[in-house]
């Protein structure tokens, strides 16, 4: 069994989880759970990391607290869950693959993310 590659991902480029051919593991840079970061941002990002199952993400973050509350409200409140889903579908629209927009999609937490 081959070892995962580790990369760093800044964000910059969501789509570029997508171009990777083995699996990851990935180095999130930068903290997604600085105050200053928008829930909208956050969503897409979130978006490209549960459309990527193949890779293992790492956050790390200086606000546990956020990242906790951010994963709890996606998990147990609809409308987060539902604003979450609206990213995920515009990031499948960008790749030509709307189709795969339907259904439950996956469980929060997301099971390839990880928090250090």
């Amino acid at each position: 069994m081959t070892q995962n590659q580790e990369v760093k991902w800044s964000c910059d480029i969501l789509l570029e989880p997508f171009s990777w051919r083995d699996p990851k593991t990935v180095r999130v840079q930068p903290d997604l759970f600085e105050p200053e970061i928008r829930n909208a941002w956050r969503d897409k990002v979130f978006a490209a990391m549960a459309l990527c199952p193949e890779h293992r993400f790492w956050l790390r973050t200086a606000y546990p607290q956020l990242y906790s509350q951010y994963i709890e409200q996606i998990a147990h409140d609809r409308l987060e869950w539902l604003a979450w889903r609206v990213a995920m579908s515009q990031m499948l629209r960008e790749l030509g693959r709307q189709e795969e927009a339907t259904g439950d999609g996956p469980a929060w937490p997301l099971a390839n993310v990880e928090v250090e």
